[in-house]
């Protein structure tokens, strides 16, 4: 099997779903923001201290995500 690069691991690791932990509706993380007790706001419950996916997404380990495996399973 043939070795993902970073960027699809950021896109699909984005693709997964987590609910707000402000309203409780659920989102992809690509449009979320994490707080700093590790977690997850909408655009309309986040406030100014929290990063969005983008930003946190840099600093990740990515070797860590189950995309990264090549055996992962759903």
């Amino acid at each position: 099997m043939e070795k993902i690069d970073d960027e699809s691991l950021i896109v699909d690791f984005g693709k997964r779903i987590q609910r707000c932990y402000g309203c409780f509706v659920a989102y992809h993380l690509k449009d979320m923001y994490l707080g700093e007790d590790v977690t997850f706001f909408c655009e309309h419950c986040r406030d100014e201290s929290m990063f969005h996916f983008s930003e946190f997404s840099k600093l990740m380990d990515l070797s860590k995500l189950k995309e990264a495996s090549e055996d992962h399973h759903h």
